[in-house]
């Protein structure tokens, strides 16, 4: 069997982590496949390995040059190894689908979407609706499948839920010898739920020098989080770290995750996070099934800068509880988020559209 995976800006951006577990994993398993990125320019953003080949391609144009670029990247299959026959084409990426769709006719493949969030379901009914090839729909998680069921649309979905590597024995947060770190992670999108557990870490963070505070540039860029900080006099507590995604080994070494996005747009920093075995403060668990009140993550039900403060004081003060907390949800993903679940999930849906030759 042979898999074209193809990606859009965004999620080359944010995820080249999974990316490269999903390629390695499905060579692994015996299935071929070709990454198809984006041209980036200089920036190789979505670099994943040597053993799987690469393709680039425009990403930018008007909709009438669709065909061409995917007859381009159809030129570019056929040079690069001589291989015509796809069995699949996985698309990564609303941006992507489009031309997935092209390349999935062109090739007379199955086509596979990823759906990585909520949002994204009355489109991908339309899309599905409208294709031309045979379509399934892959869910990160339990809380899209749920989403998508009780939306009314009948869409083909199936869960192959995100893996990541976790550590054999869980990392120890809140070292006595060391400061507190955290790291507030958010899209930015909803600016109101960003802006709110931002003023409520620096309300928890006052006047202690030995808490830092680390924040995405995306994110306070959209929030306009830095004039917030500096109104509060917390500049010297405040780190902007561009393309946090890509510098995951800073992150993933804190103590704490702020998580206050509620548009359920999936990321695995969280669950890398959560393997790490930071201590997780979300807004509500109902945008990810690893998200358990009280066992893997604390819950901020009511979204205001007291709530947040409060939440993040108790945890401060209470270490034990934290580290609890961050030992939970390491168990929870050492046991319920393999990268083999992934790729075997994944794997699945695509025999199911093309069985095995």
């Amino acid at each position: 069997m042979r898999a074209l995976l193809i990606v859009d800006r965004l999620f080359a951006q944010h995820e080249r982590a999974m990316l490269q577990r999903i390629a390695i994993g499905l060579l692994d398993e015996g299935i071929e496949s070709r990454l198809i990125i984006p041209d980036l320019g200089e920036v190789e953003t979505a670099k994943v390995s040597d053993l799987v080949p690469q393709i680039k391609y425009k990403d930018r144009g008007l909709s009438f040059t669709l065909r061409i670029r995917a007859s381009n990247i159809l030129r570019e299959l056929t040079t690069s190894k001589g291989i015509e026959d796809w069995d699949v084409v996985h698309a990564f990426g609303g941006q992507s689908w489009a031309l997935a769709h092209e390349l999935a006719k062109s090739l007379n493949s199955a086509l596979v979407l990823e759906l990585w969030r909520a949002g994204m379901i009355p489109r991908a009914a339309q899309f599905v609706k409208n294709a031309s090839v045979e379509c399934m729909l892959t869910a990160p998680d339990r809380s899209i499948e749920r989403a998508a069921s009780t939306s009314g649309y009948h869409l083909p979905i199936q869960i192959a839920p995100w893996g990541v590597s976790v550590p054999t024995t869980p990392r120890k947060i809140l070292s006595d010898s060391n400061g507190i770190s955290i790291v507030l992670q958010s899209s930015g999108r909803d600016r109101a739920e960003c802006t709110a557990a931002f003023d409520g870490i620096l309300d928890a963070i006052s006047g202690d020098d030995s808490i830092h505070l680390f924040v995405n540039l995306h994110a306070a860029q959209r929030s306009a989080l830095w004039s917030r900080a500096k109104k509060a006099n917390a500049l010297s507590q405040l780190t902007l770290i561009d393309k946090i995604e890509e510098q995951r080994d800073l992150a993933l070494n804190a103590d704490f995750l702020i998580y206050p996005d509620t548009i359920h747009e999936h990321r695995s920093l969280l669950y890398e996070a959560m393997g790490n075995a930071m201590c997780v403060i979300a807004s509500t668990a109902e945008q990810s099934s690893c998200l358990i009140e009280d066992q893997t993550a604390a819950i901020v039900h009511r979204s205001s800068p007291t709530q947040w403060s409060n939440t993040l004081k108790e945890l401060i003060r209470d270490r034990d509880r934290a580290r609890e907390l961050g030992h939970g949800a390491w168990s929870h993903i050492r046991e319920k988020r393999k990268v083999s679940t992934h790729i075997g999930a994944t794997i699945d849906a695509y025999t199911q559209l093309s069985p095995v030759r």
